[in-house]
């Protein structure tokens, strides 16, 4: 483990529900494993109150946005407000626990980006469809692309998505710094530690919609929505 001078926890929040929950355990972690840290909230409409409530903590902050924003944007707002040399970014509606937080800092030495990956993957038939499609969409190799969970230099901010892209913007930072050859590593989490939010029927039509990049077979989105439509209607007769 390298030594984090000063280390940045950022979160978006679309909703309130766990915001103090993880400001708790980000603010116990960072503490563990920096000199100086701080916390960036990036608070939907419905995250307001909460956030405004952690925000007076010491060394917790919040920026706050009246209209409804997808995760992209609000994380690419929170990074804008950070001082540290490293950010440490997750979804604060479904906060990873103490134990992945500290084991992805654990395994810094020098890396440009690392991201968490639950062990064993999602068996869900429309999880695995959906990570699939992503794979495709940003030509990645990530085992477990959905995660929301990953630490990297603050200078590779400008890798995050802009607003209208539907893909996760953390996978997305991983899969552009793999393209770069920057030095990138995935950390094997425990699955009941890194929550994500289920997917939808309407999550891989859109991923799909959005077409699959560069390089790769323009229908194999469309094909495997297809097919997991499918292969759901048959389970439920």
């Amino acid at each position: 483990m390298s030594t984090i001078n000063n280390l940045s926890v950022v979160m978006w929040a679309t909703d309130g529900t766990h915001v103090e929950r993880a400001v708790t355990g980000a603010a116990a972690t960072a503490a563990r494993f920096s000199t100086n840290y701080e916390i960036i909230i990036a608070a939907g409409p419905a995250a307001t109150d909460a956030a405004n409530r952690a925000a007076t903590r010491p060394f917790v902050y919040a920026t706050y946005h009246r209209q409804p924003r997808r995760p992209a944007y609000l994380l690419r707002d929170a990074c804008t407000l950070i001082g540290g040399e490293l950010v440490l970014a997750f979804d604060a509606a479904t906060p990873p626990s103490a134990s992945a937080l500290e084991r992805l800092l654990t395994a810094y030495d020098g890396q440009d980006i690392i991201t968490g990956m639950r062990t064993p993957a999602p068996t869900s038939l429309l999880h695995r469809t959906h990570t699939a499609l992503l794979k495709q969409i940003l030509v990645s190799d990530q085992a477990d692309p959905l995660l929301p969970l990953a630490l990297f230099r603050a200078e590779l901010i400008d890798l995050l998505p802009g607003d209208g892209e539907l893909a996760p913007p953390l996978a997305h930072v991983y899969a552009v710094a793999r393209r770069r050859n920057y030095t990138t590593a995935q950390i094997a989490l425990p699955a009941h530690s890194a929550p994500t939010c289920p997917s939808t029927i309407g999550d891989v039509a859109s991923l799909a919609a959005q077409g699959p990049a560069r390089s790769t077979r323009p229908a194999l989105g469309t094909l495997i929505v297809v097919a997991s439509l499918w292969l759901l209607l048959r389970r439920r007769r």
